[in-house]
């Protein structure tokens, strides 16, 4: 019988025996049966159509510019945020959408977001100059 290297690096299962052969055969269909596998998982995920992405959400409610106390590169248009203001663990307004954020390194940070019209109120009595000239809001994804 001709040696294989699998033989040649594992002679006490491999060697010269047939049940040797035997157990050489069996490796090399379990190898080629994995390899077809493989392969056919490789062909239809490459033949499946791209997933959908979920398009934009529908953005209800009335849009505020808010000033930030730290800047919102890291948000995206249609991320749901929260608005907290700075020291506070409550935020002030849930479930806001980013309609837009500045990216301007000079001006201050601001963003733009739609505010859902039961949360108006509070986020309007925080944006009043009696609240103590507070440098801005910060601006955290939800979930």
């Amino acid at each position: 019988m001709a040696t294989s290297r699998l033989a040649a690096h594992l002679p006490s299962l491999f060697g010269p025996s047939r049940r040797a052969a035997w157990r050489l055969s069996l490796v090399r269909r379990g190898l080629a049966a994995g390899a077809l596998l493989l392969a056919l998982h490789l062909a239809v995920g490459a033949a499946r159509p791209p997933s959908a992405s979920p398009g934009p959400r529908s953005v209800s409610g009335p849009a505020v510019t808010l000033s930030l106390a730290a800047p919102a590169g890291h948000l995206d248009p249609g991320d749901t945020v929260g608005v907290y203001l700075p020291g506070r663990a409550r935020p002030v307004v849930t479930g806001a959408t980013i309609l837009a954020a500045s990216t301007s390194a000079g001006a201050a940070p601001t963003v733009r977001v739609a505010v859902p019209a039961d949360h108006l109120g509070e986020l309007v009595q925080e944006m009043t100059p009696e609240t103590g000239g507070r440098s801005g809001f910060v601006v955290v994804r939800e979930g």
